[in-house]
Parts: C-alpha cells; structure tokens; sequence
C-alpha cells in the first residue's frame, strides 16, 4: 500500500508537466496554422499579410519614437514569419534605441544568420553597433569590418569602426601611467583620461591638455591642446601633433612629434621628437567607481525603481497617434534609459535574470518585485514565455458547501445517473495516445477545412482577389 501511495505521488507530480506539454502542442499547431494563413494571405495578390501590416505599424512607430511599441509590433510579427531577417534587424535597431545591447546584438546575429549578403548590410551595422556599446571593441571593430568587406563605403559601418578602434586605444592609454625621457635627459610623466584629457608632468609640474585621437591612419595620430590662460590679447598657444604607438605587448608607448619647428605629422618613429615611454602603475587610480553596495542591494532599488516607471502593460496606441501620447512613450523610454546608465550593465542583466527566473531571488521582496518586472517585460515582449516559470499561486478560493442534489419528479438526480446519460469525455493522459490521436487528426482536418473556407471568401467563386 505504501508503495501505491509513492506512485500515486509521484504520478501527480508528473501531472502539470503532461498538461504543459499537451498546452503547448495546442498552442505549435494554432501558431502554425496562423502562419500558414498568413503566408497564404501574403501570397495573393492584392492583399496585405498579418506580419507585413505589424511591420509596417511597427516601423511607423519607430519613427515617432515610440521605440517600446516598436519592438511589441516586430515581436508580433516575428511570431507568424520567424524566417524574416528584415524582422530581427529592425527589432535590433528598436533595442538600440531603447539601450538594451543584449537583446540587439542576439537579433543582429539572428538576422545575418538568415541572411549574410550585401541586401542585409544594416544587420553588420546593428551588431556592430551592440558590440561597441557593450564595450567589446575589438569585436565591433571585427564586426564592422565584415560589413566593409561588402559595402566599404557604408558611413554606418565606417563610423562605429572608427569608434571602436578610438575607445579600444583610449582603453589601452589610460590602463596606467607612462614614463620616458626627452633627449635632453628630462624625465617625464604622462597619464590619459577617458574624458579625453591628458596630464603631463615635468619636475613635479603637470599641465593639462586635451587630446584627440585619429587611429584610421597608418601610423596613428593623436592632436594635443594645451590648456593654458593666456594674458589678455596673447594667443592659446598652437596644438602639437604626434604618431603614437604601442609596443612590447602594450608596456610600451612611443611618441614622436616634428622638431625644429615643423608642422609636418611624422612618418617615421626616429630623431630628436621620439620618445619612448615604458607604462607604470598610475599615480591617481583611474578605475570607475565601483560601489561597495552589494548587488542584490543594488539590484532591488533599482528594481523598485524600474517598476514604478514601466505600467504593467504597454499602452494600445492607435495607428497614428497623438503628440501626447508620443510624448509619453518617449518620455517612458526615456526614463527606463536613465535607470540603465545610472545602475549600470551589471544590475540591469541580474534584473532580468530575476526577472526569468523569479524563484532564485534572495529574499520575498525581492521574488515579487522580479515577479512584477517579468510581467512588464512578458507584456512588451522582451521575455518568451516560460511555462517552467509559474506565477504566484492565487489565493485560496473558501470552501462552499456542496448544494443538495437536485429534485425532479420527487426523485434526486445523482451524479451516477447524470452520467449514465451524457458520457465523460476522456482526459489527455500517458497513457491516452488514441485520444492523442483523434485529437490531432480532427485538429488537422478542422485547420485545412478553416483554410479552405478563408479563401473562398477572401477570394469569391471567381478566383479574383477581393
């Protein structure tokens, strides 16, 4: 008996995952049989496909800078034509405008991975671009490069390569200090900043300056200015050029700049203006501030605050919508923005990590407030649905009191009699593949049967396109 009982546990367990499984299958042949009623629609003359229409409202969105609504229209129309690369290159760009890298850089991919051509060169652009603003400058810089490798004259692709190879060499200038002597035996100290300063130090005096970096050029080139308060009626005094480069695995910096009065930007690193510097620990720590806050800290204030901005659910704005409303979904998209610059990369992807998987929270406050962001990122689509990932249990509805069987005739009517009349339809179970069976082939019939019927009124019994 008690080994029953085990199974009859063990048998209810397994009960929701077979009811998934069954739901699920309904909801593959419904979406299969929307696609191929939209595929059947785009291909008649004269009509206007589901997918083509939500692309369209979608880019009109775009273009009024509603980008959250946008990327529902796109999402929408991704689900009937999943094949598309012109879909996931215009939700990557809908992401970009929103700040979210992540998502932008995976439809990106998704895109070329569909379509690699020439016809495709704003998916190389879209990757790029995600690349860079994660901080993967070598990447976006390889990324980019494809793209030229097809269109070389793309000012898209030429632009985000360029900035990715300045931030790279501004990454490898500020990793410390540099130290070399002048040909006179002078000692001298630079650093850099990614603000775009440079400090140099002789004899224990520093002067600042600004620089700007141009690395499309073979050598690379940097334009110092200095920052100096001249007297009234005294000119700044004039920019220096230099060629810079790093050797010996980056330890190492050269820079050389004309000499004897030349304006001319070297060719080559040698004579009198070479100076070679060998890099150092940094005088001043250059790191970003790191919070010492923990991240689940960080991690539920921001939360909160994501929460209090988003509505639970994306306003339904027409197909032309008003200044106002436009003004608030941009202004919407604005704030959700700022929350991202401000908490930083590292919080907003725990954020959504929470926000799949709410049950791995540290704590009840933090589950809820990831079971709300999930619900508002479920809602835009910025999350698939997750059937292993279950709401919050409602709470439990009071027990009633069983009402007393009905009387007809003077005589009650029971369930069993009740039954004898109307049988009971049978439940999907393991061990119910005829009705399996039977289920899916009426699907089937019923779906072709609906098909056939939607082009006949679509069409009319002349064939022409209505």
């Amino acid at each position: 008996m008690a080994q029953d009982k085990k199974e009859d546990e063990h048998e209810q367990d397994e009960e929701p995952e077979e009811e998934d499984s069954y739901e699920k299958e309904r909801k593959d042949q419904y979406l299969d049989f929307r696609r191929k009623m939209d595929e059947f629609k785009g291909a008649q003359e004269g009509m206007v496909s589901e997918s083509e229409s939500l692309k369209s409202q979608g880019n009109a969105y775009f273009s009024f800078g509603c980008y959250s609504q946008a990327t529902i229209m796109y999402s929408d129309a991704i689900e009937l034509q999943p094949h598309s690369h012109v879909l996931y290159c215009n939700r990557a760009m809908a992401y970009l405008k929103q700040e979210m890298a992540d998502l932008a850089l995976a439809d990106a991919i998704k895109s070329l991975e569909i379509e690699s051509s020439v016809d495709n060169i704003k998916a190389y652009w879209r990757k790029s671009q995600a690349l860079l603003d994660l901080d993967r400058y070598e990447e976006a810089e390889a990324a980019a490069g494809e793209g030229l490798a097809l269109h070389g004259r793309n000012p898209h692709l030429n632009k985000v390569r360029r900035k990715a190879r300045e931030a790279s060499v501004t990454q490898r200038l500020v990793a410390g200090d540099w130290v070399g002597k002048l040909d006179n035996g002078i000692e001298q100290r630079i650093s850099f900043s990614r603000e775009g300063e440079m400090s140099m130090t002789v004899f224990g005096h520093s002067l600042t300056s600004t620089f700007e970096l141009s690395v499309e050029g073979n050598p690379r080139s940097m334009v110092v200015r200095m920052k100096y308060e001249a007297g009234p009626g005294s000119p700044p005094p004039p920019p220096m050029v230099y060629i810079f480069d790093f050797q010996d695995d980056d330890k190492e910096l050269w820079l050389c700049h004309p000499t004897d009065g030349s304006k001319d930007l070297p060719t080559k690193f040698e004579g009198s203006g070479l100076v070679k510097h060998r890099r150092v620990e940094a005088a001043k720590p250059k790191a970003e501030e790191v919070s010492d806050e923990p991240l689940d800290e960080r991690c539920l204030r921001y939360m909160r605050e994501m929460v209090a901005v988003l509505p639970l659910n994306p306003p339904q704005l027409p197909e032309k919508p008003s200044d106002e409303q436009i003004r608030d979904e941009v202004e919407i998209c604005g704030r959700v923005s700022t929350l991202k610059r401000n908490y930083g990369l590292e919080v907003h992807r725990h954020a959504v990590e929470l926000a799949k998987a709410p049950s791995s929270a540290a704590n009840v406050e933090m589950e809820e407030l990831a079971q709300k962001l999930r619900r508002r990122f479920l809602a835009r689509k910025l999350l698939a649905e997750d059937p292993k990932a279950k709401a919050p249990k409602p709470d439990p509805v009071p027990q009633v009191a069983p009402s007393p069987p009905p009387v007809v005739d003077g005589a009650e009517v029971t369930t069993a009699k009740v039954e004898a009349v109307v049988p009971a339809v049978p439940k999907p179970s393991a061990n119910s593949a005829e009705f399996e069976k039977l289920v899916h082939t009426r699907i089937d019939n019923r779906g072709q049967d609906m098909l056939s019927r939607l082009a006949s009124c679509i069409c009319g019994g002349c064939g022409k396109v209505s």
